[in-house]
């Protein structure tokens, strides 16, 4: 995809062999340009790509003075020089990215080396090419991503990784967990984190795994859902992991929401009639005592109040199911009528007992109201020993049961 213009710079002495460079053909996507001088011009080194020197004749001592003088470009630097100045060469300090070839050479042998150097430089752009396409990707991604070795060390992370952990690249690679995520090793253990364990995980399986992490950033933690794949060495063996981090915290809480209202009344905050079903479906046949009540007098509170004072006469009811019930699941089931289920094995001795207290306290909580006076709460009670054989049937019977004491109280008026 890229396109390369090379700029060869040919000093010195011309020769067979510059012509030779000059005829050669480019590879695809490469352009060559050719400019000569038989002595050093600045002009032409600073716009050259790759200088190319016929030491013939030439001062050794001069051209390296010259390529220091001017090695704030980098460029390649192919030296064609004769035997007794090949080993002047290599007893010196030479610049980077310079390469020796030594005379005698024929057209043969020339061509070969030309032919491998550019070979070489194409791998360089390749190599160029591909980390600029790494870069790019995991750079413009809002996921974290990171790169480890076997000991946890980082070796490669991206932007979105940097700003989560608020430090640079440079803080980052090269560094293990505890540094990046500013925690201890006594805070790692003590928590819920179990980044690094699912690395040793990944390692051993040798395939990718999925994980739900949590992860210290800042002051609070947040919740990923991260994709961690082991990363072969040449030989095949396992030599770190690479790893994606999607945070999913916000969604988490979306769900959690969702979830919440569709579980929820809106207006008291009790579960509703479709929790009550889950909840007793889920608890199989488990034993369950269900409460069924409704309040005497309702109607007349909304009538004379208002439909205000009816919603407050709810939320006093709910108030009171909950402290009265801590530990049991407390549901409205439409309009006035609520629901409390309690598990474990019981008698109908302490069944009966359970639902005189409730209605009882419930009388007391209204009678301090203003207001809500000639209020009441009717309750009924069902017991299964085997829960959800029928639900509808077990919620029926404390329905029941609640009639025939509201029944009872109207008859005793």
């Amino acid at each position: 995809m890229y396109h390369c213009h090379i700029c060869f710079y040919l000093l010195g002495n011309q020769a067979d062999y510059f012509d030779f460079i000059k005829k050669s053909k480019p590879f695809l996507n490469f352009e060559h340009e050719f400019m000569e001088s038989r002595e050093p011009e600045a002009e032409l080194l600073n716009r050259a790509d790759v200088v190319l020197v016929n030491l013939q004749g030439m001062d050794i001592g001069n051209i390296l003075t010259l390529f220091a003088e001017h090695s704030e470009k980098e460029r390649e630097i192919i030296l064609i020089a004769e035997k007794n100045q090949t080993e002047e060469l290599v007893c010196g300090k030479l610049p980077e990215n310079l390469d020796i070839w030594s005379l005698p050479m024929s057209e043969e042998e020339f061509c070969f080396r030309l032919l491998r150097w550019q070979r070489q430089y194409k791998r360089d752009k390749d190599f160029w090419q591909a980390r600029n396409y790494l870069d790019a990707t995991i750079n413009h991604v809002p996921h974290l991503i990171w790169y480890k070795d076997k000991e946890g060390v980082h070796e490669k992370v991206n932007e979105s990784f940097c700003k989560a952990v608020n430090k640079t690249m440079e803080q980052i690679e090269g560094r293990g967990h505890y540094y990046i995520w500013d925690i201890t090793s006594e805070e790692y253990h003590k928590g819920e984190y179990v980044c690094m364990e699912s690395e040793y995980e990944v390692m051993e399986k040798q395939e990718t795994c999925i994980f739900d992490e949590s992860v210290k950033i800042g002051n609070e933690m947040r919740q990923l859902k991260t994709y961690k794949s082991p990363l072969f060495d040449l030989d095949g063996s396992v030599m770190g992991t690479v790893g994606v981090g999607i945070d999913v915290t916000q969604e988490r809480l979306y769900e959690q929401m969702i979830l919440n209202n569709a579980n929820t009344d809106f207006q008291t905050g009790l579960y509703n009639r479709r929790y009550v079903y889950q909840f007793i479906e889920q608890e199989g046949e488990k034993p369950l005592t269900v409460f069924f009540l409704d309040l005497d007098n309702f109607k007349q509170v909304n009538d004379r109040y208002g439909h205000q004072e009816g919603d407050r006469l709810l939320l006093v009811t709910t108030k009171a199911l909950k402290e009265c019930m801590p530990d049991d699941v407390v549901a409205r089931m439409g309009g006035d009528e609520f629901l409390v289920i309690r598990g474990g094995k019981t008698t109908e001795a302490e069944m009966e007992e359970k639902r005189k207290w409730l209605q009882e306290q419930l009388d007391q909580t209204y009678i301090k109201e203003e207001h809500f006076g000639n209020v009441s709460a009717s309750v009924g009670v069902a017991y299964s020993e085997k829960g959800n054989r029928d639900i509808d049937l077990l919620i029926g019977k404390a329905d029941s049961f609640m009639y025939q004491v509201k029944k009872e109280k109207k008859s005793r008026r």
